[in-house]
């Protein structure tokens, strides 16, 4: 029987030159959250199904990949990182506040399979714990604005911030009752066309002069500080910490430079039901691709799984939506495969030569691939450059006579003869090393 040899739907095969964009994406996200103080975890790929069972959630528990081990376990493949994190928290008392985390591995979801949503992924998670403050919010937000800016996206990307807590008192002072229910076809307002929602708040029970007001009341938007003065008018005096606090994050995002990408919007209110307060979502401001990934606080959620209450606020990466927006942007590839270098062995009598310089390359940190096939010397050129070699090495024997090496460089196609011994400081004074 012939085997199959397509990856399962939403799996994807990435060969190396795929994978190069890939990984020099992902270190622009750890590199962001190690310049931001976060330290890296590396948690279970499987956990507990009860970790996500026990506790209301909006789709997760349905789109699972959950079995039962051969130990009687029931256990799932990790579709989201939260509760693990949370977990984690309760388990170690003695961390010391904040505990800034950050992770990046694969996820499981069985879903349906849209342009930057698949069924295996790559997400990271950036979390701090301990800490209920502004500033812990605006730092969250910051470092995730931060790693668009490093990938020169920033004005592709735009970052929608509101408070859940402000948004329903907003419409419970208004006289709109159902909250909870409005807030659900809130979620989806950027997704309908307004006679969409108005009717699907009419579904959920909201007469059409409250639906009317909701649709009116979920439109104000716009740079966080220019929307203060309109906050403060339309929330009740009760949530006026709320717009205080929204003020005093719009600034705190001034002083981390990131502001003009940040705005507020009162529609914003993320699917997952843990989050408390602050939520963000972060996207794609030409609107071809929505939303790229969401966050927010969750208070309340760390002390569903033990005997303490544990702020905390985080967000989780999209890595599949940002490569969709790269390419969107023509920015893809963004990095390709190479090799620093390849060490051409002109005959078998130089074979250990050429070899003893691969390991001294190597010492120096370079990448560097030497001759396995006993190829001709045409070959192995045109090898070189399907590896994208950015140097060769040639090493014959004539040459070594006269105590010389030759470099080539493989863009311009230069090339110069060094002294044997010299290959090493040859590469430094060029910076290549």
């Amino acid at each position: 029987m012939a085997i199959n040899l397509e990856s399962l739907k939403g799996t994807y095969d990435r060969y190396p030159n795929e994978w190069a964009t890939w990984k020099h994406l992902i270190e622009t996200v750890e590199e962001t959250a190690e310049e931001f103080g976060f330290r890296q975890i590396e948690p279970p790929s499987i956990e507990r199904q009860e970790l996500w069972t026990e506790k209301e959630e909006d789709s997760v528990t349905d789109e699972m990949y959950a079995f039962t081990d051969k130990g009687d376990n029931e256990i799932t493949l990790v579709p989201e990182q939260t509760p693990t994190r949370a977990r984690l928290i309760q388990k170690r008392k003695d961390l010391k506040t904040p505990v800034k985390w950050y992770n990046t591995s694969k996820r499981w979801r069985y879903e349906d399979v849209t342009r930057g949503r698949d069924r295996e992924f790559l997400q990271g998670d950036f979390d701090i714990f301990g800490v209920e403050s502004v500033e812990t919010d605006a730092e969250i937000i910051a470092a995730a604005a931060t790693i668009y800016r490093k990938l020169d996206l920033d004005n592709r990307v735009k970052f929608l911030i509101n408070d859940r807590e402000l948004l329903e008192s907003i419409l419970e002072s208004h006289g709109i009752e159902k909250t909870e229910e409005a807030m659900k076809v809130v979620d989806d307002k950027e997704k309908l066309s307004r006679e969409e929602f108005l009717d699907d708040l009419g579904e959920r029970g909201l007469s059409r002069e409250d639906a009317e007001q909701v649709d009116e009341l979920t439109d104000i938007s716009g740079p966080i500080l220019d929307q203060i003065d309109e906050l403060r008018e339309k929330a009740p005096e009760e949530v006026q910490d709320s717009v205080n606090r929204m003020e005093s994050l719009g600034e705190a995002l001034e002083a981390y430079g990131v502001a003009d990408m940040c705005r507020f919007d009162l529609s914003i209110v993320r699917g997952l039901a843990y989050y408390t307060g602050l939520v963000f979502e972060a996207f794609d401001s030409e609107g071809e691709l929505r939303a790229l990934f969401g966050g927010g606080r969750y208070d309340e959620l760390v002390g569903q799984f033990g005997d303490r209450e544990v702020p905390a606020v985080g967000f989780a990466f999209g890595y599949s939506t940002t490569i969709e927006l790269l390419k969107k942007e023509d920015r893809y590839p963004l990095k390709e495969v190479e090799t620093d270098v390849y060490v051409l062995s002109v005959s078998d009598s130089v074979r250990d030569v050429a070899l003893d310089y691969g390991v001294k390359l190597r010492e120096k940190g370079l990448s560097v691939e030497t001759d396995l096939v006993g190829r001709g010397f045409g070959s192995q050129l045109g090898y070189a450059d399907d590896i994208n070699a950015k140097r060769v090495l040639i090493v014959g024997e004539r040459d070594l006579e006269n105590d010389q090496v030759t470099v080539k460089h493989m863009e311009s196609g230069e090339e110069e003869e060094i002294g044997k011994d010299e290959i090493i400081e040859h590469l430094k004074s060029e910076n290549f090393i």
